[in-house]
This record gives structure tokens, C-alpha cells and sequence, in this order.
């Protein structure tokens, strides 16, 4: 994976765009025979009687054990066999031959993707009578795969006791994985985490998989678009490393995880997973205080599942062998404490007394002698006091020890909380506040399963997670926070659809095609003080048009105020969506000891979203200019003296895309009983990142005028005003993909206008295309028996960064935004 910032022709785009149409094709010209998901696994073996020679011709079927799926094939000439296009779940498998003894085994368990041998020995008799083996005494060790995985089964899960409720956490079962959430509890939607490292890897470079579509959340791969329900899960399973090349896109582990589906009877389930603070004992902080009471948490979890034939007595599905469902549905109810400070805000306590809310600063400063309004004083004496002189070596107070809050100071005290009586710290007013931060969340799981007949199955399955939480703090925002009078409210609703067709065109040919959906729709909205009193008397606020919100603060300079405090008011309304689609195609055929797998895995990625712009503003207000300042950053906000501000014109909405196409082959040979070699090459074309409406822009050395350079102070490098109309700040910047042009910047200043360059490069970036990636492994069974397999593999696996990383990063978005 290799990502540039320089610019480029577009060719490599062209080139991109044409292998992605090519693989398209591909997958076109498959549909017609159906299609295996990379989440499937197969059985094989040999059947041969006692003399070791192979039993020709024997019947062999496979049914599972909820006996919604039955798979019938025959042994070839060498006597072997191969059922492919299995789900994990538990499987009996019956063997028949003329002349030979029933073969029963009962209970073999398949994992997610696995491929295990079940090898055969017949006994010479009549079918009548049987020879029964368990899963326990057949082989259970996949001798195949040079792949290292764990598989968590349903059962398995639902006897886990997971904090937090959240399958992502089962991953930490698998030997090499290490948890970087930052959190022992596992969380779902803005609070959810998936930065697990396998085997070294990076966090963000691991594939999420349900049901064989995506999962990621592609715009920061972090986290989730959704979470299922652990008690819907059939089974889960993590491949660390040594994969063959059906497995791609991303450089390290992949999760694939898959859901439960009905069988020909019905089950189901309830839960209700209750945690309250009423069964926990105090912290040691708590503890420490005889007067402080326990912080508040409750969380309740519930919900039901339920699947089973879909059938009408006499009329369809009567035998309960075609259409199968299962439904899921769970609520979450949590409400916990907040308190500041604490680890969501900055932990300045100080905020100023009542009485200089209102102008008095007596509590600051020296006493006024009788008969005077004013009174002189030193800074080293009265170090927070504000003064009229404060340049002076002997500073003078303001009368009475007063200022006349102006309308800016007088609206701006919305965002400051007002000091707890009698609470100080460091012998000033503090605060403390504690606030209760819900959170609310749904999900409703679907699945149908159809038997279109005993060779085809057509899978449907749709997710949908709608949360909603408060967030003590404006959420990514620009300015410092301190107080959390200011909350975020986040909507998150997200969804996952995937269709799955799965074919046995013959025992030795096998198709399965998988079409995805998945994404979430964000939404954040401010809570608290924040909006902008009419006639607010602030005329250098610039009017763009958006909000109609308070500015931040940011205020410092003042041991009184804990060295200083700011407040962020955020930049909402704000908008993101990342849909992604995903088509893969995967066909096995099994040649003699060749078992030949080939296919094609495509992505068209969004990530609509807003960028996240310092739109309301934010004043800065210290002691550090005395041509600015009274000697206290209060008092200057009280007055209006701001010793900056800043602030963007506008909000804007992005639509970023990218396409990438994954073509690959993979050759499981099983050189004799004991050593099968796997080798395979993925090649990941990688189209680059674009901007749908060519909002995108970059700097190209080429395109700088040095006549056209803008001047700058020389005292802070700011640009400098009046400096002529042929000056563009811009100057050297193009636009991505467009012609260029005049574009709008910061109307009413010297720059209400900037013109760019043009690129053909839609990106702005050197991409790179072409990723081979070579597989070559080997798996040994070195007793013969399945019972032990040692493993080895050197292999390239490409990769890419997250949308905000490779992208976002790289280039700079719409002039005046």
C-alpha cells in the first residue's frame, strides 16, 4: 500500500477504472451458475475399505444437525469425496456402498471457513447394519490450511459471560490478539472500539465480516456500522495470519462472523442482562469521603430471539425443508454519571466568584481606602486584579474594583458555570457538576434461508442498530472544554444487508456469490447555552450564515481561574455517511488432489460527511498583550477586549469515493495424506481517492507564481492587508479533477476572492494500482491421523488507509471552508 501526495496523470485512474468494470464482468458471467462465500468451509475425505483400497462410487451425505441443509455427493475414482459451501455449524455424516456396512458419524463440528477431512473405513456387510462414530473420534484439526484461526461457537458464546455485551470482545480469546481499545468493557456505536492487533498488526488494518459482507466502518476502520446481538451468533472466527489469498483488502487479521439461522423446529430465547450501581461498593475516592455517594450506573440489556421453518401446513414448506427464518431483536438502556472534571473534559475546576460575574473584582484586589474609587497596587502583590494601567510598573484598579460587563460579556456568560457555594480549590470557586449521560440503543436482526433446491440455497439477512446517546462535551470539537454545560446529542443509526447465493453445480464444482450493503448515518446536534441572543452586540463575528451559536472561549493567564478554562460550542448540525457496497464471487473446483479456488472481490466505498469547522468562532482572551488586556482574561471578556479571534466562513459537505478490485487464485494441492501445499496470488488494484463534486484541492509546485505570493508580517507571519490585487493566498493550489477557476474566500476582506490551478488527477494523489500478492503455505499432519497439523506460509497481503487518514489528510477541501 503505497500513497503519495504529489500529483499524477490520471492514467492510473483509467487503468483502475477498467480493471474494476473488468472484475464487474467477471462477476456478471458467474451469476448465471450461482456462486461459495469466503465464510464457508467444505468436508473432504477418502472412503476405502479395510485393505486400504478405495471404495468407488459410495454415496455420501451431509446433513446438519438442525437438518435445514442436506448436501449428497459420491466418492470419485481415487475413492475421494468433497462437500463444499458449508456454514459452520454441526454436521452427521452417513456413508453407503454396495456390499460394505452403513458408515454414521455423528456431531462433527465445522468452524467458519474450515476444512477438515473425515476419512473412511468401510466394513464389509450389508447396508442394513451400522458402524456409528461420534464428531469426538473423527478428525477435528484442520490438516489443509496452512491458516492460523480460532473459532468461538454459538454455544460457546452464549456461556461467556462478555462485559459489556459486545461480541467484538471474543476476539481476545485468539491467541496473538491484543486489546488497544483503551477498555475492558466492550462498547457499541461512538463508544465502540474495534482496535484489536493481531499478531502485531495494526489496528486499523483488520477486515470485520458478517455473513461474508463488510462490516467496517470505512471512513476511520475503528470501528462497527453494527454490532449483533451475541445470542444471535452461530459462530465466530478469527484468522490471525497465514490466510490464503480468497482473504483480502486489508493487511491483517479478519473476523468472519456468522449468523444463526433457523432450523425445522422452533427455538428460541429470552435474556435480560441487568447491571446497577447497586451491587457495586464504593471507589477508593468515594470511599474516602463519608458524605459522597456511589456514581450512578445502570445498564439494562434485553431482548429475544427466535427461528424456525417458515411453513404452511398442507399448502407450503409442509415437510419443513425449504425456507427457514430467524429473528433477533435487543434493547439497551443505560444511563450513567458524568462528572466533571473528569477524563471527558479538562480538569481546570476554577470558574469566577458571583460577584465577578457581575464586574466586582474586590476578592482579587487590594481594599479601596475610604474616600477614593480607586487604589494602587503591584502585580507581584495581587497578581489576578484587574487594572486600568496594566503596563505599568504600579498598577491602578478600576473604580471601586469594578468593570461595566458589556452586551459580548454578558451573553458570552451563558458558557461558564456558576461556582458552587462555599466549594474552592486552591482557595478559589470551583464547581462540580455531575450530569446524566443516556444512552439508548435497538437492533432488529432478520434472516431467511431458502432452499431453492437440495444444490441451491439463497440466503438473506438485514441488521438494523438505532442509538442514541448524549456526550458530555461538544463531540471533535475545535476549542478547549472544560465544563460540560455543553453536550453533544448523537444519532447513529446503522445497517448491514447481505444476499448470499451458494451452488453445488456438481460434487466437484461449487459457486457462491455475495452482495453486501453496509453503513451508518450520523447525526450531531448541541445541547445547552449556546445559541446567540438577538442583537447580540458582536459586529466582528463574521455572518456566515451558520448556527446562530455563541462563539468559544478560550481563556487564560489567571492562577484565580486554575490557569485558565475555555468552553467549546461546537459546529453543529453535522452529517456522515459511509455506504459501502461489496460484490464478491468466489468458485471452487475440486480436481483429483487439486482443490482450485478463483474469484473476484469488488468495492465501491463512500464517506459523505461535513467537515468539522471552527464555524461559530473562538475568542481568545489572556493577560499576555497589555495593549489588549486588564490583567485579568475575566474582566477582558466581561469588557470585550479579545486578544484574538478565529473563525471559518463555512460548513461543507464532502463526498469522498474509491473503488478497489481484488481478482484472485488459490490452489490447495494435497501432495499425499500427511502434506498439502497452499498457493495462491491476490492482486489488489486499488483505485484512488476522489472527491465526487471536485471539492478537493492540493498544492502543486508547479502551479506557483512567485509574482503572485501574498505578503507576510514579519513580526507573526500573519498575511498582510492592502498588499495589491495581484496577491493570492492560494497561490499554487489546484483543483482536484476540475478546471480551476475564481472561487469565493472571505467576502468584505482583502481576499473576498482566490483563483486555483486545474489538475486531471481527480485525486490530487499518486495512486498505486497494481498489489500482487503472493500466498505460499503448507500444512503437515506428521502422525497421518488429523490429529496434529504444524503449519508455515511467507505471503505479501496489501492494504489501505482509512478514507480520513489517505485522503482527508492529504488535501485541502473547498476554499473558504
Amino acid at each position: 500500500m503505497k500513497e503519495h501526495s504529489n500529483l499524477s496523470t490520471n492514467r492510473m485512474n483509467n487503468l483502475g477504472a477498467a480493471w474494476l468494470w473488468l472484475g464487474v464482468l467477471v462477476v456478471g458471467l458467474a451469476l448465471p451458475l450461482a456462486s461459495p462465500a469466503q465464510d464457508t468451509g467444505y468436508i473432504s475425505g477418502t472412503v476405502t475399505d479395510k485393505s486400504g483400497a478405495a471404495v468407488v462410487g459410495a454415496e455420501v451425505v451431509i446433513t446438519n444437525t438442525a437438518g435445514s441443509l442436506t448436501r449428497t455427493t459420491t466418492t470419485n475414482s481415487d475413492g475421494a469425496y468433497v462437500v463444499p459451501g458449508l456454514a459452520g455449524a454441526t454436521y452427521n455424516i452417513v456413508v453407503t456402498a454396495k456390499g460394505f456396512q452403513k458408515y454414521s458419524a455423528t456431531k462433527v463440528v465445522l468452524d467458519v471457513a474450515q476444512k477438515i477431512r473425515v476419512d473412511v473405513l468401510l466394513t464389509v456387510g450389508v447396508v442394513t447394519e451400522v458402524v456409528e462414530v461420534t464428531g469426538e473420534s473423527v478428525a477435528q484439526v484442520e490438516t489443509q490450511s496452512s491458516a492460523l484461526t480460532a473459532t468461538v461457537t454459538g454455544k460457546q458464546i452464549d456461556q461467556l459471560m462478555l462485559n459489556g455485551r459486545n461480541f467484538t470482545q471474543l476476539v481476545t480469546l485468539t491467541p496473538g490478539v491484543v486489546n488497544q481499545t483503551g477498555s475492558d468493557e466492550g462498547k457499541v456505536g461512538i463508544y465502540g472500539n474495534v482496535a484489536y492487533s493481531m499478531n502485531g498488526g495494526r489496528t486499523g488494518y483488520n477486515n470485520w465480516e458478517l455473513d461474508g459482507g463488510d462490516n467496517m466502518d470505512n471512513g476511520s476502520n475503528a470501528t462497527l456500522n453494527v454490532y449483533p446481538n451475541p445470542e444471535a451468533i452461530a459462530e465466530f472466527k478469527v484468522l490471525t495470519s497465514n490466510y490464503g489469498a480468497q482473504y483480502g483488502r486489508n493487511g491483517s487479521g479478519t473476523v468472519e462472523v456468522e449468523t444463526k439461522s433457523g432450523g425445522t423446529s422452533f427455538h428460541g430465547s429470552g435474556f435480560e442482562y441487568l447491571r446497577n450501581d447497586f451491587f457495586n461498593a464504593k471507589s477508593w475516592a468515594e470511599g474516602a469521603d463519608p458524605t459522597a455517594k456511589k456514581a450512578s450506573y445502570k445498564k439494562h440489556d434485553y431482548g429475544y430471539t427466535i427461528g424456525g421453518p417458515v411453513f404452511i401446513p398442507n399448502r407450503y414448506n409442509s415437510d419443513k425443508k425449504k425456507t427457514f427464518f430467524f429473528f433477533s431483536e435487543e434493547w439497551r438502556k443505560e444511563s450513567n454519571t458524568s462528572s466533571a472534571p473528569s477524563s471527558d473534559v479538562s480538569t481546570t475546576p476554577n470558574v469566577p466568584s458571583d460577584a465577578e460575574r457581575t464586574g466586582d473584582f474586590s476578592d482579587l484586589c487590594p481594599a479601596i481606602p475610604t474616600g477614593q474609587t480607586t487604589t494602587t497596587f503591584t502585580h507581584t502583590a495581587f497578581p489576578d486584579c484587574p487594572a486600568t494601567n496594566p503596563g505599568a510598573a504600579t498598577l491602578t484598579t478600576f473604580p471601586n474594583n469594578s468593570v461595566t460587563p458589556s452586551g459580548v460579556g454578558t451573553a458570552l456568560l451563558a458558557l461558564i458555570p456558576k461556582a458552587i457555594p462555599g466549594f474552592t480549590v486552591g482557595g478559589f470557586p470551583a464547581f462540580h457538576q455531575t450530569i446524566s449521560t443516556p444512552t439508548t440503543w435497538r437492533e432488529e436482526l432478520i434472516r431467511i434461508d431458502h432452499n431453492l433446491t437440495n444444490n441451491y440455497r439463497l440466503t438473506f439477512r438485514y441488521i438494523h442498530d438505532s442509538w442514541q446517546t448524549v456526550v458530555p462535551s461538544p463531540l471533535w470539537g475545535n476549542g478547549t472544554t472544560n465544563f460540560q454545560n455543553v453536550t453533544t446529542n448523537f444519532v447513529g443509526p446503522g445497517s448491514s444487508f447481505v444476499a448470499r447465493l451458494n451452488a453445488n453445480i456438481s460434487p466437484t464444482l461449487l459457486n457462491e456469490f455475495v452482495a453486501s450493503y453496509t453503513g451508518d448515518h450520523i447525526f450531531l446536534t448541541t445541547g445547552g447555552p449556546v445559541a446567540l441572543p438577538s442583537g447580540f452586540p458582536m459586529g466582528f463575528i463574521f455572518d456566515n450564515g451558520f448556527g446562530g451559536k455563541l462563539p468559544a472561549i478560550d481563556l487564560s493567564g489567571n492562577a484565580a481561574y486554575g490557569g485558565g478554562f475555555g468552553q467549546d460550542s461546537g459546529y453543529f448540525p453535522w452529517h456522515n455517511a459511509n455506504p459501502t457496497y461489496t460484490y464478491r464471487d468466489n468458485m471452487t473446483k475440486m480436481f483429483g488432489t487439486h482443490t482450485f479456488q478463483f474469484g473476484a472481490y469488488i468495492v465501491f466505498a463512500q464517506k459523505n460527511e461535513a467537515n468539522s469547522p471552527n464555524v461559530q468562532g473562538i475568542l481568545t482572551l489572556d493577560t499576555g498583550d497589555a495593549n489588549v488586556t486588564t490583567g485579568n482574561a475575566f474582566a477582558d471578556l466581561l469588557l470585550g477586549n479579545v486578544a484574538s479571534y478565529q473563525q471559518w466562513t463555512a460548513e461543507k459537505q464532502y463526498y469522498d469515493r474509491y473503488r478497489i478490485a481484488e481478482p484472485y487464485f488459490q490452489d490447495d494441492w494435497r501432495i499425499n495424506k500427511r502434506l498439502t501445499l497452499n498457493l495462491g496470488l491476490r492482486v489488489s488494484l486499488y483505485g484512488t481517492y476522489r472527491e465526487r463534486y471536485r471539492q478537493a484541492f492540493n498544492f502543486d509546485p508547479s502551479a506557483f507564481n512567485p509574482a503572485n505570493s501574498p505578503a507576510l508580517d514579519p513580526n507573526d507571519g500573519s498575511l498582510q492587508q492592502n498588499v495589491g490585487n495581484t496577491a493570492n493566498p492560494l497561490n499554487g493550489f489546484v483543483q482536484c479533477g476540475g478546471k480551476g477557476g475564481t472561487f469565493p474566500l472571505v467576502p468584505g476582506s482583502n481576499f473576498p476572492t482566490v483563483s486555483v490551478g486545474s489538475s486531471s488527477n481527480a485525486g490530487c494523489l499518486k495512486g498505486h494500482l497494481f498489489n500482487p500478492a503472493p500466498r505460499i503455505g503448507f500444512a503437515f499432519d506428521p502422525k497421518g491421523d488429523g490429529k496434529m497439523a504444524i503449519r508455515g506460509r511467507q505471503h505479501r497481503i496489501a492494504g489501505r488507509l482509512p478514507t480520513a487518514r489517505s485522503f482527508r489528510d492529504a488535501v485541502q477541501r473547498r476554499c473558504g471552508a
